[in-house]
């Protein structure tokens, strides 16, 4: 206010100046006319009063004019999809943090045995205190197969042959508990599926071959079933390494049986010598174990919006034993946890109900997402399940997203491709994908499509008819010359190089990957979430 105030008596100053400088000039007037600078003073007060209104007024068209042009133009990417904005990746970035000193106090793991309950616990921790949400915990049980050991294999026939592990053997996840096994007799079996199909194994080794009629699983229990002491499965010739494939029923609930006995995998070579030397004795040493363990899916039922048009959004909370999984899948559960967070706080307004959940046990085997759609779809019941209702119901669910390791460190962003789903989630299946393709589009964001046929929590729901989709920044794949050249990063290397190893911590968080695939997830969710007939528009009819 003062630079405002001294302005006009400047101007006077300078009118009496120019007049006293004229009088001199003349000579004709000696003394100063007071009434004459009184009057000219008041004229420019006069006129200065009328220059200020009129500048006003030019200033408030100018501004109505601009904010009209500002108006007609194209608006920002901001102004379109704030919610993309509104998500922090330093918030996500602190979640992990959180993650990472959660694994620290639990061996260097977020598993279901070690620190997967403290990591479920937060979660809860920060919906309560920060969410828009009903928070349920939903108990079930899973398997935990542990490796405390080395095994041994080694035959006699008559010569002793021991076997390299992991070169010419290894014992299957889920093969059962240690075991000590000198000197025994084989049976050779074959593909056994039935009782019928199989001859005297008790007390015996079996040497079995994968069957395109059963499981490995199936025919392995077969033969624990008969009397057999362990089984070996020999693969085909086109296999260069043992199997590591779970020998266990896929999805897995309480109740279901295990292997106790020992299961090993040998290459064809190993195999060979098993199936054909007479008088083959098998020695065996195991130091595994199988228990099984209480563990649990975190849901956060959303209070807002159509129940009937659900968006569920999920992403799996736990580590596989080896290390901490910050990317996997801490990066996709700690979006998952922002997303939602930052909507509460934004007060976003759904037409369609959210549902966000936190798996347990997918590094299991999906046993989490597969024990929600076993009790939501199917109408299964465990010990907890009438005392911790989930309040959705299957039909409810009208699509997933799943958002499974979002920062790898030399990644590709990679979209869900909607053609693998089931007949009846593929055709909405394929319009979420459409979505996350319009958001790379409109970034000019390279991305490729990659398969939806397994490996993470879309599968029960595309199982089930309800349509999925999501992103990811890819595991163990390896990057082509071409993809380089296209998406950049280093050629000939995993997407992932610490995927399922001790070294998966923040080091290994692209922030470039997060910050993309996060905001490609926070516009997916915002966007389906108020689409006008959601479930019209999955059948394609918008």
């Amino acid at each position: 206010m003062a630079s405002n105030e001294q302005q006009p008596l400047l101007g006077a100053s300078r009118i009496r100046s120019r007049s006293h400088d004229s009088s001199n000039i003349s000579g004709n007037q000696q003394t100063y006319n007071a009434d004459s600078d009184s009057s000219a003073g008041a004229w420019w007060a006069s006129r200065s009063r009328d220059v200020l209104s009129l500048f006003t007024v030019l200033l408030l068209l100018g501004a109505g004019l601009g904010i009209w042009v500002y108006g007609t133009l194209p608006t920002s990417d901001h102004d379109e999809h704030p919610h993309e904005y509104a998500l922090s990746t330093a918030r996500i970035h602190e979640h992990l943090e959180r993650l990472e000193d959660i694994a620290g106090q639990h061996n260097g793991s977020r598993s279901v045995a070690t620190g997967h309950a403290a990591s479920a616990d937060y979660v809860v921790a920060q919906l309560r205190a920060h969410g828009n949400c009903d928070v349920h915990v939903q108990r079930f049980k899973s398997p935990v197969w542990t490796v405390n050991g080395e095994p041994r294999l080694s035959v006699r026939a008559p010569v002793r042959v021991d076997f390299i592990h992991e070169a010419d053997f290894g014992v299957m996840r889920y093969g059962g508990n240690g075991a000590n096994i000198a000197d025994a007799p084989v049976a050779v079996v074959g593909a056994a599926c039935a009782a019928a199909d199989v001859g005297d194994v008790s007390g015996k080794v079996a040497i079995a071959r994968a069957s395109s009629h059963c499981t490995a699983f199936e025919t392995a229990f077969l033969l624990e079933q008969l009397g057999a002491r362990a089984v070996v499965f020999v693969r085909a010739a086109r296999y260069t390494a043992p199997s590591r494939a779970r020998v266990r029923i896929v999805d897995w609930k309480e109740g279901d049986p295990l292997m106790t006995v020992p299961v090993l995998s040998v290459t064809h070579s190993a195999g060979q010598l098993l199936e054909g030397a007479d008088g083959v004795r098998v020695s065996i040493a195991t130091d595994t174990r199988i228990d099984v363990v209480e563990t649990r899916n975190v849901v956060c039922v959303g209070r807002t919006g159509d129940a009937a048009h659900t968006v569920l959004v999920g992403a799996h909370l736990d580590s596989v034993a080896a290390g901490p999984g910050i990317n996997d899948n801490g990066s996709g559960a700690a979006t998952a946890l922002e997303i939602h967070l930052t909507l509460a706080r934004i007060r976003f307004r759904p037409n369609s109900r959210l549902v966000f959940a936190w798996w347990g046990a997918e590094e299991d085997g999906l046993l989490g997402s597969r024990h929600f759609a076993r009790v939501l779809a199917h109408g299964w019941k465990n010990r907890w399940t009438d005392r911790e209702p989930i309040p959705v119901r299957w039909s409810d669910i009208a699509l997933n997203l799943n958002f499974d390791m979002l920062a790898s460190p030399n990644y590709i962003a990679l979209v869900h491709n909607g053609t693998d789903a089931s007949q009846a989630a593929r055709a909405g299946s394929q319009r979420i994908q459409r979505v996350f393709e319009d958001y790379f589009a409109r970034h000019e964001f390279p991305y490729q499509l990659t398969d939806m046929r397994g490996g993470s929590d879309f599968l029960p729901f595309i199982e089930n008819g309800v349509p999925a989709g999501g992103v990811l920044a890819g595991a163990s794949e390896i990057k082509s010359i071409d993809e380089r050249r296209k998406r950049g990063g280093m050629a000939r290397t995993p997407l992932d190089p610490c995927y399922h190893r001790e070294c998966d911590t923040l080091l290994n968080i692209n922030l470039e990957a997060l910050q993309r695939l996060s905001r490609a997830a926070m516009y997916a969710v915002s966007t389906l979430a108020t689409t006008p007939d959601l479930r019209g528009y999955l059948a394609g009819n918008a």
